[in-house]
């Protein structure tokens, strides 16, 4: 007859390989950090985002253009305008005021180097506001933009509860093999 005893070092041995593997399947969950877009594409929709409050690219992260570019903005939902809120001293840009709904565009050629804040003005107060800076080389993206793909945040939390419920079964096992044992049945 085999002995079917489990030794701790076992135990033990068994538990850190689990440990690891599930530390492994949640280590990976990170997001990158946002950053410029340097595709000099000189493109700004207008009411974008999930909520339609947003200048994509322009409130996340600020659009990058060289001097001579022309941007047009596209408005991709309704009620919306672009106010000049700052510009580098000798330009010109007097945004688009007037409220405009999907579909409308307008442009604008971005002469002089420095960086051009506007806003959304029904919608400042919701942090509609954008970014655009003329520089004379585009940023060279960073590796992190073609990293992998952002995990959602459930995804997150039910690896970190399979992983807490892996960890508290390989303890009570634990537990039930050090100090379990052979129970007299009880007399009758």
């Amino acid at each position: 007859m085999e002995d079917d005893t489990l030794s701790r070092r076992s135990f033990l041995r068994g538990a850190a390989g689990a440990t690891a593997a599930a530390g492994a399947v949640t280590a990976g969950s990170g997001t990158a950090a946002a950053q410029a877009t340097a595709d000099g594409s000189g493109t700004v929709e207008v009411g974008a985002g999930s909520d339609g409050l947003k200048f994509t690219p322009g409130t996340d992260e600020p659009l990058y253009v060289t001097p001579g570019t022309t941007v047009t903005f596209e408005w991709v939902s309704g009620g919306h305008n672009i106010a000049v809120d700052s510009q580098p001293e000798g330009a010109s840009w007097e945004g688009h005021t007037p409220i405009e709904d999907e579909g409308f565009s307008t442009e604008f050629t971005f002469e002089t180097v420095g960086v051009y804040e506007y806003v959304c003005e029904p919608h400042a107060s919701v942090g509609m506001v954008g970014t655009i800076e003329v520089v004379e080389q585009l940023p060279t993206p960073t590796a992190t933009a073609a990293g992998p793909p952002e995990v959602p945040d459930s995804a997150k939390s039910l690896g970190i509860a399979s992983f807490i419920a892996m960890v508290s079964t390989l303890g009570l096992a634990f537990f039930f093999t050090k100090y379990g044992g052979d129970y007299e049945p009880p007399e009758e």
